[in-house]
């Protein structure tokens, strides 16, 4: 568990309008596939999905490598000082009933920083029915995500988006890249919804969220985290625990405990074999077992074989382990999502051995990629300090391209911030968690132990405190 390494600018575009026709002779599963196939592709790839210029605005692709991955973007540009607006020509075809919730996301960047609104209003026969506004302030230069959560109140009514930025100066370009919208729920996986989150939003059997980011810890060793619940005025949206391969029976009653307390339990084993004979089978009645009993504990849990397995051996026998263990575990447990956590700066910064492409499990489901990443500001070693920042931002963007690229969700399994860093910035832990959910992290844990710790993690100082209560004020839970 150690420790390697976001305009009020009214930017005016009418994003998509999904219009629905009535379907009387479509199955349930025929308006869902109809509905999903007819939503905006949003990538601004290869075409505008329909959007054209407004207000005098111009609106065209990019170049390639301007879009948020690398790739391309549509570009509003304003050739007078106002409004940078722009339309899309498109009707969106997608059945629904009154009552159907829907996410609409899309990333916006401008050069200068700004405040941005983005506006859905449900639209039936003509005439307005309810309106739902998102806003954000993001950095310059930054790619910011806005999103807004709506519930359909009519029937086959339409969805129109907007985002307005009516004060920009004269020759203003901005970047707008993937757009979605999709019911809510949908986490991009086939296996559907299984419960609800504190902010309305969908979560899966095995605890994946359709939007938003939990907000957790470690605490102490493996320690009731209830009175530091208390002094945080919330509980932990999340846990993190770590046990040995003996210490089943203790893992599965702490994820129960987490469970009836509302927290996602999120589990680390070590394990009773070697990784080659993990790989080949030696371990399987102990994993199936330790699966079996999580399958029974009401809820889910996510569970993480050898964390940070940086140095501890050959890594391709990890990854062999780890695409052995991940169906097994998964197939026994259809509530536990299985994860593979690792340090994050040895994939990005370390030896080229254990970089995603050579590590990362092959032909197997893994439903979460976590990433150990600690602010080393502040951090003494052999007598010098730390003075320069962690960059978050360029972690997650890395990750957050990679992951899209293998079709896997990402957490921070730990990081920390030291007291020195605390002190110079003192809302770097929710500055991080925003970040993070702009980039489309679906967790983050804090490490609030001083087990196997080179630097003060520990939530100890009120500032510490305080800043890490006003992310998890903001965090969905599990109901």
């Amino acid at each position: 568990m150690q420790n390697a390494h976001r305009r009020w600018t009214w930017l005016a575009v009418v994003l998509a309008t999904v219009m629905i026709g009535t379907m009387a002779a479509t199955t349930p599963a025929q308006s869902r596939s109809a509905a999903r196939e007819s939503l905006p592709a949003g990538d601004f790839e290869t075409h505008l999905d329909g959007f054209a210029g407004v207000d005098g605005s111009r609106v065209a692709l990019s170049r390639d490598g301007a879009g948020r991955n690398d790739s391309r973007a549509m570009v509003v540009r304003t050739p007078r000082a106002g409004r940078a607006t722009t339309v899309s020509k498109h009707r969106f075809a997608g059945a629904h009933a009154a009552g159907t919730a829907y996410v609409v996301r899309v990333w916006v960047r401008a050069a200068g920083a700004r405040q941005v609104a983005l506006r859905v209003r449900e639209i039936a026969r003509g005439k307005p029915v309810q309106a739902r506004t998102a806003r954000v302030t993001a950095k310059a230069g930054s790619w910011t995500r806005l999103k807004v959560r709506v519930t359909t109140k009519k029937r086959d009514s339409a969805l129109k988006l907007r985002i307005r930025a009516p004060h920009v100066p004269a020759g203003t370009k901005v970047l707008v890249d993937d757009l979605s919208l999709a019911p809510k729920g949908d986490a991009g996986t086939s296996e559907g919804t299984a419960g609800m989150l504190t902010n309305g939003c969908g979560r899966t059997a095995r605890g994946i969220p359709s939007c938003g980011t939990y907000v957790g810890a470690a605490h102490g060793s493996n320690t009731d985290p209830s009175t530091l619940e208390q002094q945080l005025g919330d509980r932990l949206a999340l846990r993190r625990t770590y046990f040995n391969s003996t210490g089943v029976a203790a893992a599965v009653r702490t994820a129960q405990a987490d469970l009836a307390a509302g927290r996602l339990p999120w589990v680390s084993f070590k394990l009773p074999y070697s990784w080659t004979e993990m790989a080949d089978g030696k371990g399987d009645a102990w994993a199936t077992d330790l699966a079996q009993r999580l399958a029974a504990v009401g809820g889910p849990v996510w569970v993480a074989f050898h964390h940070e397995p940086e140095g501890d051996g050959d890594i391709q026998e990890w990854r062999r382990m780890q695409e052995h263990l991940a169906p097994l575990v998964r197939a026994a447990a259809p509530n536990v999502a299985f994860t593979v956590v690792m340090t994050g700066w040895n994939q990005f910064y370390g030896d080229a051995q254990y970089r995603l492409a050579e590590i990362w499990p092959r032909g197997v489901k893994v439903d979460v990629a976590g990433f150990d990443i600690y602010q080393q500001y502040g951090v003494t070693k052999s007598g010098s300090t730390t003075s320069k920042w962690t960059d978050f931002e360029q972690y997650y963007r890395a990750i957050s391209t990679w992951s899209r690229s293998v079709g896997v969700d990402w957490a921070l399994g730990e990081t920390g911030v030291t007291d020195v860093a605390a002190e110079a910035r003192p809302t770097a832990i929710a500055d991080a968690v925003q970040l993070m959910e702009n980039y489309g992290g679906i967790a983050y844990s804090y490490f609030d132990s001083a087990l196997n710790s080179v630097a003060p993690w520990t939530l100890g100082t009120p500032a510490k405190r305080a800043d890490f209560a006003h992310a998890l004020a903001g965090s969905p839970s599990l109901k």
